[in-house]
């Protein structure tokens, strides 16, 4: 996803050394209008979340799963993102936006906005304290297919009775 360039505040931060939880409590409290990147070394490959605030408000998130092309939006990528806050190999971005840049990213990204209304109070109960690899496998096998067997797709094909 394109995001706006807007003024860099912090840039590879290992999320791992700092308190993750108090750092979105105080965008929040901050009245933060900009995103936060985590980048992580999922349970396959690289994964992506991305929060973006707007005035201390949580307006938009997404997460994707590179390996996959696979891209979770709004209020469905929360639980994605605040998984990934709690990841082994984890760094961060923090970039500065003004209000009318972050209007921007959920205009051009309407299925990233974020619905329900997240609090800072909900943020301590929102990250867990250990990274689940069981949550995002069991997204990522609800999406991605196995890969088909020659006789998947002779059955397909309606070919199945020719090897017998």
């Amino acid at each position: 996803m394109n995001l706006p360039i807007g003024e860099v505040i912090s840039r590879g931060v290992n999320l791992k050394e700092i308190d993750v939880t108090r750092l979105i409590i105080g965008l929040f409290k901050k009245k933060f209008s900009g995103y936060i990147v985590a980048t992580l070394e999922g349970v396959k490959g690289l994964e992506e979340g991305v929060l973006i605030f707007k005035g201390g408000v949580l307006t938009a998130a997404f997460y994707e799963y590179s390996l996959f092309g696979i891209t979770v939006f709004g209020d469905s990528a929360l639980p994605h993102v605040f998984n990934s806050f709690a990841g082994e190999y984890l760094i961060g971005d923090i970039v500065s936006l003004s209000n009318q840049q972050a209007d921007l990213v959920t205009a051009f990204h309407d299925k990233a906005k974020v619905e329900g209304a997240v609090s800072e109070k909900e943020i301590s109960r929102l990250i867990p304290r250990v990274f689940s690899e069981k949550f995002a496998q069991s997204v990522l096998t609800k999406v991605v297919k196995s890969k088909e067997t020659k006789d998947d797709v002779f059955k397909k094909l309606g070919l199945s009775k020719l090897g017998a």
